[in-house]
C-alpha cells in the first residue's frame, strides 16, 4: 500500500455527502470513517511529534515520523475543508445570485 496514492485511494470510496449544516453527529461519524480509511484520523487526537531543539543528531526515524504526520494532517484538514467549503459555497453562493436578481428587478421597477 505504500506506493498507491491518495487519489487511487479516494477514488475507491463514495463521495461523502455534503455537509449541510444539518445533522452534524451523522455527517461527522461518516468523515471519521472516512479518515480511518484513509489512516490519517489519528492526526485530530495526536500532537505533532516533536524532536527537542537541543538535540544536535536527531534520528532518521524521528524526522520521518514528523513528516509523515504533517502530511497526514495536510490530508486530514483537507478533506475537511473541502467538504465544509462545498457546504457553504452552494448555500451563499446561491443567496448571493438570488439577492443579484433581486437587485436587477427593482431596478427594472424601478424605470
Amino acid at each position: 500500500m505504500a506506493g498507491v496514492s491518495v487519489r487511487e485511494m479516494t477514488s475507491k470510496f463514495r463521495k461523502l455527502d455534503k455537509f449541510e449544516g444539518v445533522d452534524f453527529r451523522r455527517w461527522q461519524k461518516k468523515m471519521h470513517f472516512f479518515l480511518t480509511n484513509l489512516n490519517v484520523v489519528y492526526v485530530l487526537s495526536m500532537p505533532m511529534p516533536t524532536v527537542p531543539e537541543d538535540a544536535e543528531n536527531e534520528s532518521l526515524d524521528e524526522t520521518r515520523k514528523q513528516l509523515k504526520w504533517e502530511n497526514d494532517d495536510y490530508i486530514c484538514r483537507g478533506h475537511i475543508l473541502n467538504e465544509l467549503w462545498d457546504a457553504l459555497e452552494s448555500k451563499y453562493m446561491a443567496e448571493d445570485s438570488s439577492s443579484k436578481k433581486f437587485i436587477v428587478s427593482n431596478f427594472h421597477n424601478y424605470r
